[in-house]
C-alpha cells in the first residue's frame, strides 16, 4: 500500500480528511478509487492503515483502521552536520540521509560555503528542506521524520553541544588528516554519533583544529577525495554498516 503524510493526529476507528497534497496524489496520480486503502503517517512512529471512504473532488475521507508501531528506525541516532552547497546538492544530501536512516540535519556555514542566504530566505529553506525530508520518509517507509535544524556556524553549533559522554561519538571527514582513522579502526558501539561534513572547497585548517579540539576524530574514508554531496552519503552508510542496521 502507499504510503502518505498526514500533518495532524490520527485515532482509530475515525474518519479524517486527507492533506490536500496526499488527496490530490490519490486522486489524480494514482486514480484511487473507494474502499482502497493506504497507509498514513504523522511522524509519531506509527503507521496507521486507513480506507478510503468517499472521493468529492479533490476531497478525501479515510477511515482510519488500525496502528502499527513502524521498527524501521535505526537504534542509531546519526547527527549529520552538513556544510551549506548548492541547492540542488544540498536537497539531494537531505533525501538520500533521510533514507539512509539520519535522525537530525544541521545545515552548517563555512567559510568555504559558496552559497550564502538572507534572514528571511533561511525559513523558506528550512520549511522546504523539511518537506524534502517528509517525502524520503514517505518512500523509504519511515515514521519518525528528522528534524532539519536552522542554518548555523561552527562555531554556534559547537559552543551548543554538551560535553561528549562515553554514548557519543564525534567524527568530522578529513581527507588530509594526518592522523585520520579508517572505520575499520572505530570498534566502540554508540548510541548517537555526529558527522561533519565540510563544503565544495574543503573545510580550512582553522576549521578542522576547531572541530577536533571538540572532541571529534578525524576521519578518512580512503584514498579518493569525495565531493560534498557524496562524502555524507559514504560516510552515513558506512556508520549504519558498523554502528546500526545495515547488513
Amino acid at each position: 500500500m502507499r504510503r502518505f503524510y498526514h500533518s495532524t493526529t490520527l485515532t482509530l476507528n475515525e474518519i479524517i480528511k486527507l492533506d490536500v497534497f496526499a488527496a490530490r496524489h490519490l486522486v489524480q496520480v494514482l486514480r484511487a478509487k473507494v474502499a482502497e486503502k493506504a497507509i498514513l503517517f504523522n511522524g509519531d512512529g506509527y503507521d496507521y492503515e486507513v480506507q478510503i471512504q468517499s472521493i468529492i473532488k479533490h476531497d478525501v475521507s479515510v477511515l482510519v483502521l488500525a496502528k502499527n508501531k513502524n521498527i524501521n528506525e535505526s537504534s542509531l541516532c546519526i547527527h549529520l552536520y552538513q556544510a551549506l552547497s548548492t541547492n540542488d546538492k544540498m536537497d539531494w544530501v537531505i533525501q538520500k540521509a533521510v533514507e539512509l536512516g539520519v535522525q537530525k540535519i544541521t545545515p552548517v556555514l563555512t567559510q568555504r560555503s559558496q552559497v550564502k542566504l538572507k534572514h528571511e530566505k533561511k525559513d523558506k529553506k528550512i520549511h522546504h528542506w523539511q518537506q524534502i525530508a517528509i517525502a524520503a520518509c514517505e518512500q523509504s517507509g519511515r515514521s519518525v521524520i528528522p528534524q532539519i535544524y536552522s542554518i548555523t556556524t561552527i562555531e554556534h553549533c559547537l559552543q551548543e553541544m554538551s560535553p561528549i559522554d562515553k554514548h557519543e561519538r564525534r567524527f568530522v571527514l578529513n581527507p588530509y588528516g594526518k592522523q585520520g582513522l579508517t572505520f575499520e579502526g572505530v570498534n566502540q558501539n554508540p548510541g548517537e554519533v555526529k558527522l561533519f561534513i565540510g563544503p565544495e572547497g574543503g573545510f580550512t585548517e582553522d576549521e578542522i583544529s576547531f572541530i577536533q579540539s571538540q572532541a571529534f576524530e578525524s576521519l578518512v574514508l580512503g584514498p579518493r577525495i569525495l565531493r560534498t554531496e557524496t562524502a555524507p552519503i559514504a560516510g552515513v552508510a558506512i556508520l549504519q554498516y558498523i554502528f546500526g542496521d545495515f547488513v
